[in-house]
């Protein structure tokens, strides 16, 4: 399983946490399945998807990196307690079991 990029992730954790944009991360992440985000173009569509909302250019290899980590994390955007992980981890913690 791939990395994400620190770079990428400190930036996106930036715009994440700001008022205007968690709403609409939010809604983006809910709106995928755990079985979406096994497939490439679902998880490739829920990159850009959260790029294009933050305004964060993302490199081909930032983006493939991106997209590979998703599909192999196993993570579950409709299970309340993955949510709560997700959140974890833009807040910067590292205590996410799928991480």
């Amino acid at each position: 399983m791939g990395q994400l990029d620190p770079h990428l992730m400190r930036v996106f954790r930036e715009k994440a946490c700001h008022p205007k944009h968690f709403p609409r991360i939010f809604n983006i992440c809910r709106s995928y399945r755990r079985k979406d985000l096994k497939h490439p173009e679902h998880a490739y569509g829920m990159i850009d998807r959260l790029s294009d909302c933050c305004g964060i250019e993302c490199s081909p290899e930032e983006r493939d990196n991106a997209a590979d980590w998703l599909m192999n994390c196993d993570v579950d955007p409709q299970n309340h307690s993955h949510q709560r992980e997700m959140w974890n981890m833009i807040k910067g913690r590292r205590d996410c079991f799928w991480f």
